[in-house]
């Protein structure tokens, strides 16, 4: 991954008040209109969590341990909450579709492949954190365990 890539056009983009989260999670509900039922109504906590939380991978970006270790836990968490593979691919369009509004011309096509390949690389990671006993069915989010009919 480009580390300064992802750090410059983060700082482009980076509003004040978690604003680049606060249009994610517009446009996310937007697209995605039912996956608001997974948040609480303090929208305004949830984006200032996932803006500390995009705003930490990147400054460990060279800490694998650090990566591992922290988006394994979170992929667990996520897991309990029913969280599937194709909610991750959501999540990176849309965040990638607040980062490209909030750039403006400044936004370049090199960032949006950034981001991409990050994202794409962070949901993996999260997603190995997944619970063995536990498989997330994609397209239901229904728990079972593996092997069950």
């Amino acid at each position: 991954m480009d580390k300064q890539l992802l750090e410059r056009s983060l700082a482009l983009v980076d509003l004040p008040d978690a604003g680049l989260t606060v249009r994610f999670y517009e446009i996310l509900f937007d697209r995605y209109p039912t996956v608001r039922a997974m948040f609480g109504r303090d929208a305004r906590a949830q984006a200032e969590m996932l803006r500390s939380a995009v705003v930490s991978v990147v400054e460990h970006l060279d800490d694998a341990e650090w990566l591992t270790t922290t988006l394994h836990t979170l992929g667990r968490r996520h897991a309990g909450l029913g969280v599937t593979r194709p909610m991750y691919t959501a999540v990176a369009e849309c965040m990638i579709a607040a980062m490209s509004e909030i750039g403006g011309k400044s936004w370049t096509p090199a960032m949006t492949l950034a981001w991409d390949r990050a994202l794409g690389a962070v949901a993996t990671i999260m997603l190995d954190g997944y619970p063995d006993e536990l498989t997330v069915d994609a397209t239901t989010a229904e728990r079972r365990k593996p092997g069950a009919a």
